[in-house]
């Protein structure tokens, strides 16, 4: 029997010809067979990869038929995800496999960046595998330049950079990728250049009907881009917000159950790169970085200016017979993906309130109780003080477990009412007034980031502890201030 001899050239076209399919109906699966071009390391999947593809795949159909936008989008997610080779790199390069006529404008914060992301796009490209699979597709000759380039059946791709021009040329689409970096951010004047760039680059559409602007960034500030873009026009916004962790500002919110031990990728962004990070870039940014939570300037409900900071050696020059008390938020827990327990130290002295010491720790239960033994001693724990520990399930344990087995005086905090905002609101007139004193100590800037953070901050463990501790050291005032609030509240 003769075997029949197999034909290689047939066997290569058609492999050829699955991939071409495969690529050109689905955005995901041309991101995984270029990704190799771009990046020399293997591709590391996750689940926000093919959402992100598949979002972009959607607004394609009315881009190429040149129809009414979907919508404009804005994607927030932390740095470190692929953001910039999905969106600015492979996204043109995909595009043009729909319809190489398509016009392109791209932007970032710097030109040099820019200019990065087209030579990487271009790369694709011209590669040996793009070219067979698409080879309608071919770039101009002379048009082959690093920023800007053409293709030979009228499409182009142009760059631009925050603060940079785009004089005389229209695109199909618009693609904002990190119109700010973190630095840049924090000027108020390069937030509104940013913020002014954007608002222009919308007048580069060849029509403005059909053209959508996709945004994407990570948070920096509560009036950078994609702030100033859902302040003017939420309803006409696809909004897709990432957090590094599971939080309240997943969205869409079907998106939550996406996220594996609370993390939206646990290779790239595992529980030990986030808390390296957050030690990095301090609880403030990290919030708007990874968390997408930005912070206003100086603070949200509770400003830094408002707590002054003292010595030890003053605190001990007025203390005089003045008890420490001691608040603590028990969770017992020694997973740094779940809320941490806290505590904070005060003392009353006249008319203010001092802050002797803060920490926030993760800790199981018997290991919770033998080391509130152990700060309370360490910070003037002495027979008038008292172990005031939020009355939730695991906090009444702990009372139970320290009123048995050790001396301390312990008891329960009031009951609060109303939400943890509304409570904060309530308590932040007094810090306002200047009648929270911290005293100097390593955990400042750990307690100030959290509580100026609040509500967007990822704990508020510290928020809740400082509203116990005014309302125990101030109760004369609580009743007052509760009746303004609702009053003011009632006018609207």
């Amino acid at each position: 029997m003769v075997m029949e001899k197999f034909d290689t050239n047939i066997a290569t076209d058609v492999l050829i010809e699955v991939e071409r399919h495969a690529c050109r109906h689905s955005f995901y699966e041309f991101f995984k067979s270029f990704w190799h071009i771009i990046v020399e390391e293997e591709l590391v999947d996750n689940w926000h990869i093919k959402y992100l593809c598949d979002e972009l795949q959607k607004l394609s159909v009315n881009i190429v038929a040149r129809e009414k936008k979907l919508y404009d989008m804005i994607i927030n997610i932390p740095p470190g995800t692929t953001k910039s080779s999905i969106m600015t790199i492979m996204y043109p390069a995909w595009l043009w496999t729909q319809d190489p006529s398509l016009r392109i404008i791209t932007n970032s914060y710097s030109a040099d960046l820019s200019t990065e992301h087209a030579l990487k796009s271009r790369d694709i490209i011209t590669c040996h595998k793009y070219r067979t699979l698409f080879p309608e597709v071919v770039l101009r000759g002379d048009s082959g330049g690093k920023s800007a380039y053409a293709n030979t059946r009228k499409g182009a791709r142009f760059t631009t950079s925050t603060a940079g021009t785009v004089t005389g040329k229209h695109s199909h689409v618009i693609i904002n990728d990190d119109p700010t970096n973190p630095q840049q951010a924090l000027s108020k004047v390069r937030r509104e250049e940013a913020n002014r760039h954007t608002g222009t680059l919308s007048s580069r559409k060849v029509n403005k009907t059909t053209c959508p602007t996709i945004t994407v960034m990570q948070r920096l500030h509560v009036q950078d881009v994609s702030g100033y873009l859902l302040s003017k026009k939420r309803d006409r916004i696809k909004h897709i917000c990432l957090p590094a962790k599971l939080s309240d500002n997943v969205f869409p919110k079907h998106l939550r159950d996406y996220y594996v031990d609370g993390l939206l990728d646990t290779v790239r962004l595992p529980e030990s790169s986030l808390e390296e990070a957050k030690m990095d870039l301090g609880t403030s940014a990290y919030t708007g970085q990874y968390m997408q939570s930005p912070v206003q300037d100086g603070g949200n409900i509770f400003k830094r200016s408002w707590f002054p900071i003292c010595s030890w050696k003053e605190f001990w020059g007025t203390k005089g017979n003045n008890v420490i008390q001691f608040f603590v938020d028990t969770a017992f827990t020694e997973k740094k993906s779940n809320d941490p327990s806290g505590i904070l130290a005060t003392c009353k002295i006249n008319n203010q309130m001092y802050i002797v010491y803060g920490e926030k720790v993760w800790k199981e239960f018997p290991e919770m109780c033998s080391w509130l033994k152990t700060v309370c001693n360490e910070y003037g724990y002495t027979g008038g003080s008292m172990l005031r520990i939020e009355p939730k399930a695991n906090g009444l344990s702990a009372i139970q477990t320290l009123s048995r087995y050790t001396s301390l005086n312990v008891t329960a905090t009031p009951t609060p009412e109303g939400d943890k905002e509304y409570r904060a609101r309530m308590v932040s007139p007094k810090v306002e007034a200047g009648r929270v004193v911290l005293v100097q100590g390593v955990w400042n800037e750990d307690f100030l980031d959290d509580v100026c953070a609040f509500p967007r901050a990822e704990h508020k463990e510290y928020v809740d502890l400082l509203g116990y501790a005014l309302n125990y050291h101030f109760p004369e005032q609580q009743n007052w201030v509760q009746k303004e609030l609702e009053k003011a509240m009632n006018l609207f």
